[in-house]
């Protein structure tokens, strides 16, 4: 009689990164959500200077969501000495600055 063992697959080297950087994306959306929830609930009980603040403040999240995880990822790429990974990070970071930077300046 044969017994059946399902394949055991071995975890990824890299899952913790991407269960890392999901919660982080997970916890800013719900952040950026929660603040145009609120703003958007504030402007409708006709407080509109506070709703403008919030959405801003929740738009402003949903924005700095993703740099966040390009920051958290090169942290994690240095700490495991993952320079390849770590120095890409380092370029996309830069990009970012960059066209932050010529975004104010053009606008």
């Amino acid at each position: 009689m044969t017994t059946d063992k399902p394949d055991i697959q071995t975890p990824s080297p890299h899952e913790p990164i991407e269960l890392t950087l999901a919660r982080l994306l997970r916890i800013g959306s719900f952040i950026a959500a929660v603040l145009i929830a609120g703003g958007i609930g504030t402007m409708l009980l006709g407080n509109e200077a506070v709703a403008n603040r919030l959405i801003t403040a929740g738009l402003l999240a949903l924005l700095a969501t993703p740099i966040m995880r390009v920051i958290t990822a090169g942290l994690i790429f240095v700490r495991e000495k993952d320079w390849r990974f770590a120095c890409f990070c380092l370029v996309v970071i830069c990009a970012l600055a960059a066209g932050i930077y010529l975004g104010q300046t053009h606008g």
